[in-house]
């Protein structure tokens, strides 16, 4: 019977968490997960500002890059303004004539925060060559060296792209710079 008994009370003596138990139970594990999930929240912020970044930076440069690409290879520039140029890319098929095809316009509109584009005159529509311009200049140099603005006379053209993209409350700039030798006037 004492067998029982003892069975009896040791599950009886048996007693739960009391409510301070509990409640420093939880402060002590807030106090040990708060800084981990800071480290990780602050590792993704880092990670989203390094995105935002890469992307302005590769949006300015691989725009300019192909820009200015088509541009040393034009036969003729047919107009030129700070924001646009207007020329014969290449001659595809040899017949030494303009066709609509080869003729390519870069512009941009001027309104910070719109593309810069591209656009051959037998398309519909303009491609975007690069997103968030918040500033796009040409500027055209003869062989002298001196700014002019006649389109048969420019040998050098100098190209600034600025992008600007805002995402929350930070802003994201990258500007390039590059001057084309035309080789094909």
């Amino acid at each position: 019977m004492r067998i029982q008994k003892a069975k009896y009370n040791f599950v009886r003596e048996q007693h739960g968490m009391t409510l301070i138990e509990v409640l420093i139970t939880m402060v002590v594990l807030a106090m040990v997960l708060y800084p981990i999930y800071e480290f990780l929240r602050q590792g993704a912020l880092a990670w989203e500002v390094g995105e935002n970044r890469t992307e302005v930076v590769q949006n300015a440069r691989i725009g300019l890059d192909k820009m200015c690409d088509e541009i040393k290879s034009a036969y003729r520039l047919y107009s030129i303004a700070p924001e646009t140029i207007r020329f014969w890319w290449q001659d595809s098929n040899g017949n030494e004539l303009a066709d609509s095809n080869e003729i390519i316009t870069f512009s941009w509109s001027a309104v910070p925060g719109t593309d810069l584009t591209r656009k051959r005159d037998d398309e519909v529509s303009p491609a975007p060559m690069a997103n968030y311009v918040d500033r796009f200049e040409l500027r055209y140099y003869n062989a002298a060296g001196a700014e002019t603005a006649n389109s048969a006379e420019v040998t050098l053209i100098s190209a600034t792209l600025l992008i600007k993209k805002t995402r929350g409350d930070v802003q994201y700039r990258s500007i390039m710079r590059k001057s084309v030798h035309l080789r094909n006037l």
